[in-house]
């Protein structure tokens, strides 16, 4: 991960940058950016920046937002296609996990489309465990318990 910096961001107004990167069949719209936005300002939340230089490398966020107590949820993670396959996106991720152990969470979720094969990868790497949610039937949720 030569050069490459992460930060979490201190203003929601940062989140505009995210807007058109793109990663796996799956872009930074506008409705998607007003929804971190929302998110941004909660309780507990954690926004990761991965950037070479002024180059976007990644971004991860975990909120509190979950319908469960006492879970987080890892809401967006999204490693740039240039720059996958150099573990920045298990650094992000453990430090989304960290950060809920730490926020005495009870675990972490996430979900995903059922062709993103690289972020069930990572969910493995984890030990997080395919979950059946009656809330969402669009692709595979996942659940860590701490």
């Amino acid at each position: 991960m030569c050069n490459i910096r992460i930060t979490e961001m201190q203003d929601e107004k940062d989140i505009e940058f995210l807007h058109n990167k793109q990663s796996f069949n799956y872009r930074f719209d506008k409705a998607t950016i007003d929804l971190l936005k929302k998110h941004f300002r909660l309780k507990d939340s954690l926004y990761l920046l991965a950037e070479k230089g002024e180059e976007f490398v990644a971004f991860c966020s975990v909120d509190r937002e979950w319908w469960e107590d006492d879970f987080f949820f890892i809401r967006e993670i999204l490693v740039d296609p240039n720059f996958q396959k150099l573990g920045i996106g298990k650094k992000l991720m453990s430090r989304c996990i960290e950060y809920a152990k730490n926020k005495k969470a009870k675990g972490v979720v996430t979900e995903t489309d059922s062709e993103n094969s690289p972020m069930q990868n990572l969910c493995s790497k984890f030990g997080f465990k395919e979950w059946d949610n009656p809330k969402w039937k669009e692709g595979i949720t996942y659940k860590l318990l701490f």
